[in-house]
C-alpha cells in the first residue's frame, strides 16, 4: 500500500501505473492484478487504508483524553492531526491531486472520506465557535483554513527546505507548526 500511496500522491491516478507501483513495492505486477483486479480498485484500497489509519489514530487519541475539557481536547486533536499530516503527506497530496477536477474519483473520495472528515472538524469546532473560543469562521472556510494550514508545509516539504532552509518534517518544527495552527484558530484570550 505504501508504494501505491506514494506514487498516487506523487503522480496522480492517471500518472501512476501498476507497473511503477509493483516496481516500487518490489512485487510482480500480476500480483497487484490478482489482489486488486484493477488500478482503480488499488487506488481505492490504498486511499481507504490511509483514511482508516487517520480515523484509527484520531479516535484512539480522543478516547485517551475523554475526560479533558473541550478546549484541551480540541487543541490535542489539532496537534494529532498536524502530526499525522506530517507523517503522511500523501493524504493531502492525494486529496489535492484528486479534487482538482470533477469526476467519479472526486465523488467517491468526498462521499467516502472527505465528507466524514469535514463533519468531524465541524463537530469539533462548532461549540467552541459558539462560545467565542475559536474564531467564528463559516464552516466551509474554517475547514479549508484548517486543512490547508495543517498540511501545506508538509505537502510542499521540498519547497520549504529549499526556500527557507527549514525541514518541516523535523519533530520540533512539526510541534511548532501545530502550535501556530492552534494560535491561528483560537482567539488569544481563550488560548
Amino acid at each position: 500500500m505504501d508504494a501505491a500511496l506514494d506514487l498516487f500522491s506523487e503522480l496522480s491516478f492517471e500518472g501512476a501505473s501498476t507497473r511503477l507501483i509493483a516496481q516500487r513495492a518490489g512485487v510482480p505486477q500480476p500480483l497487484l492484478a490478482y489482489h486488486f483486479g484493477s488500478k482503480d480498485a488499488l487506488w481505492r484500497a490504498a486511499i481507504g487504508s490511509l483514511f482508516d489509519r487517520l480515523e484509527r489514530e484520531l479516535t484512539q487519541a480522543a478516547q485517551s483524553r475523554h475526560n479533558d475539557d473541550l478546549v484541551v481536547a480540541t487543541k490535542s486533536s489539532i496537534r494529532d492531526f498536524v502530526h499525522f499530516s506530517a507523517r503522511n503527506p500523501q493524504l493531502h497530496r492525494i486529496i489535492t491531486q484528486t479534487c482538482k477536477t470533477e469526476g467519479e474519483h472526486l465523488e467517491w473520495l468526498v462521499d467516502n472520506h472527505i465528507r466524514p472528515l469535514f463533519t468531524r472538524a465541524v463537530v469539533l469546532f462548532r461549540p467552541l465557535m459558539a462560545q467565542g473560543i475559536v474564531r467564528n469562521i463559516p464552516e466551509a472556510h474554517l475547514y479549508y483554513i484548517f486543512t490547508g494550514a495543517t498540511a501545506t508545509m508538509f505537502v510542499l516539504a521540498p519547497e520549504c527546505r529549499l526556500l527557507t532552509g527549514v525541514d518541516p518534517l523535523a519533530d520540533d518544527h512539526v510541534a511548532l507548526h501545530a502550535e501556530f495552527v492552534i494560535d491561528t484558530l483560537f482567539i488569544k484570550e481563550n488560548s
